[in-house]
């Protein structure tokens, strides 16, 4: 509003001018505020630890990074030693439970490491960050932030499990050492063994060492240990020695065949990998520790019964119960089984034992801790 057109005094125009021009800005604010509100959440509003179905699908590496980038990647743990700073991370094709990438996590600040720390087998986690360069096969990611989603509760109410193995202390002053494969992917790239209760990754040069390798054998290497990273340690193979890898005992070739074991009863938990409880025994070969697993898998009211008669044996004697790594075992029971060992994949979690029905089931010994 101009002075001309104001018939009033001066100072009541120009208080009426600044009164319209408030009025103005707090009405053009409205608008402006209303269509920030409708427009915000189209263009910066993602939602967090979002489930896109399509992106998992193959497992691509460059579809679940846009996945890391954004919305955050959903997964679940495969493994978790806080105190060496290991985390894998197990992510699965849709409907297709076999089918799986592994990453290893490092974590980007304190509050992740915080939160790596805490995480357990088989949680549900979403991480958000970036895969970075790194010369093993296996993708590693940096995790900005974490979150668990859900807790894996099968181990709940149990004293946690402590580690035996002291790494790389009892590593230093030996040159070679037996131990058992515990992963094996990649035509042979990847390599994970178990050393005593302990995982440890081998960096592999050479792969033709260790492409026929199956999840469970006994091998025999020489190594070194590598200087990076400090933790996780890592092993790599000494190629100035003749066979740095030898094979001690081959699982595989023991597929098809009928055999008779004895060991201690296990019990792997209910799990978002099984449906419900799965009971093993120990069997141990030169002083190293494989677990068959109870199954059959050609009639499921026969499985029903087996369960049955393994979760009754069980039950009666949980005052003696210990935790295992990732499982539970009991030292004072000993049971024999009678079936054909299954081994069908080297990335085969366990070796199985096929049993027609629960007569091939018998406890040997058993007594009860005062």
């Amino acid at each position: 509003m101009s002075n001309r057109l104001c018939r009033l005094p001066h100072s009541t125009c120009s208080n009426n001018m600044s009164r319209h021009q408030s009025l103005l800005f707090l009405l053009t604010m409205a608008v402006i505020t209303g269509l920030f509100t409708l427009v915000f959440p189209v263009f910066s509003a993602t939602k967090s630890c979002v489930y896109h179905e399509s992106a998992y699908q193959g497992l691509n590496l460059s579809s679940l990074s846009v996945e890391l980038n954004n919305t955050g990647l959903l997964g679940e743990i495969h493994g978790s030693v806080s105190g060496e700073q290991l985390y894998v991370l197990s992510v699965r094709e849709p409907n297709n439970f076999f089918q799986f990438r592994h990453f290893s996590l490092i974590s980007a600040n304190q509050k992740t490491q915080e939160i790596l720390g805490k995480v357990k087998r088989h949680d549900q986690v979403c991480l958000k960050g970036k895969l970075i360069d790194n010369p093993s096969p296996q993708p590693h990611i940096l995790v900005e932030s974490a979150t668990i989603r859900e807790s894996w509760s099968g181990l709940d109410g149990r004293e946690n499990y402590k580690y035996e193995a002291t790494i790389p202390a009892e590593l230093k002053d030996k040159t070679h050492l037996v131990v058992k494969v515990h992963a094996i992917n990649n035509q042979g790239k990847i390599l994970v063994v178990e050393y005593k209760d302990r995982v440890i990754p081998i960096f592999v040069e050479t792969p033709e060492l260790s492409k026929d390798l199956y999840r469970g054998d006994l091998i025999d290497i020489s190594y070194q240990i590598q200087p990076f990273p400090e933790k996780p340690t890592h092993l790599t193979l000494n190629l100035s020695v003749k066979n740095p890898l030898k094979i001690v005992d081959k699982l595989v070739s023991r597929q098809g065949k009928q055999e008779t074991l004895r060991g201690k009863l296990v019990k792997f938990p209910q799990s978002p990998q099984l449906k419900f409880d799965v009971y093993g025994i120990e069997v141990i070969t030169q002083g190293i520790p494989r677990y068959f697993t109870l199954v059959n898998f050609e009639d499921i009211k026969e499985f029903e019964k087996i369960r049955l008669k393994l979760a009754q044996i069980w039950n009666n004697h949980l005052n003696t119960v210990k935790t295992a790594r990732n499982f539970l075992v009991n030292p004072n029971v000993t049971i024999e089984a009678q079936g054909k060992i299954n081994i069908i994949s080297p990335q085969q979690a366990n070796p199985q034992i096929l049993l027609e029905n629960a007569s091939q089931i018998q406890v040997l010994s058993s007594f009860q801790q005062n």
